[in-house]
């Protein structure tokens, strides 16, 4: 996620929806004072991502670390045995912990912006990149119908109380035009652009339409778990 104070939005990055290429490219406009999540929960450890970030001279995490004095035994410990720092601001971090943490200034006066898309679709490439490291990986409906609802919607991301708290929302499938268009109402002097290498869009094996793909089971159990956005956004 991303705060900046420049151009005063919030950005609450949402899972496969081509939200850490967005992330990167909006870096770009961001300063040493703006808050700028790791990409990665491997941080400060080397990531792919966070070298793409660096290849294009982009600015890396920033004001995203919890001070010292609000570490628990269990932060301590996870510091000395994993080299994990606390966050105070993290990847895929939900709107509701989000206000927590800024000011109601901040909050009522910044732009807060997400990314969606089509929940069927994004079924297809969370199940690609969440068993891309299994050996023996289930087939796809069945991973569908039995995995955790939390990895088939975003919608907790940019929702509080059940109730979407997003100014834009950008389309996944729109992505090119919504671009356009928030460079123009953020008053950016230039377009934003994804970087040329694409991230984390390997993974996915099978690139027939969602139709083609899913079985009624699996349509079903998303259409009941993504209900709201399908609802919201016309999917």
């Amino acid at each position: 996620m991303l705060i900046s104070h420049q151009h005063k939005f919030i950005f609450l990055k949402t899972q496969k929806t081509a939200g850490t290429s967005l992330e990167i490219a909006l870096s770009g406009f961001l300063s040493k004072q703006d808050v700028i999540t790791p990409l990665s929960r491997k941080w400060p450890w080397p990531s792919e991502d966070e070298a793409t970030r660096r290849e294009l001279d982009l600015p890396g995490p920033s004001n995203c670390l919890a001070p010292i004095h609000t570490y628990r035994p269990s932060d301590a410990w996870n510091l000395i045995t994993k080299g994990k720092l606390k966050k105070s601001f993290y990847n895929h971090m939900p709107a509701q912990e989000v206000k927590r943490k800024v000011t109601d200034q901040v909050w009522n006066e910044y732009i807060k912006i997400s990314i969606e898309r089509n929940p069927f679709d994004r079924a297809i490439s969370t199940y690609y990149w969440r068993t891309r490291k299994q050996k023996a990986r289930p087939c796809i409906n069945e991973y569908v119908q039995t995995c955790n609802p939390e990895h088939l919607t975003n919608w907790n991301i940019y929702s509080i109380n059940d109730n979407l708290i997003t100014d834009i929302m950008l389309r996944y499938e729109e992505l090119a035009n919504d671009l356009v268009a928030l460079t123009k109402t953020l008053n950016l002097k230039t377009l934003i652009q994804l970087p040329p290498k694409r991230t984390k869009g390997q993974f996915r094996q099978d690139k027939r339409p969602w139709q083609d793909v899913l079985d009624d089971s699996s349509i079903k159990r998303i259409r009941s778990i993504c209900h709201r956005e399908i609802s919201n956004f016309g999917y």
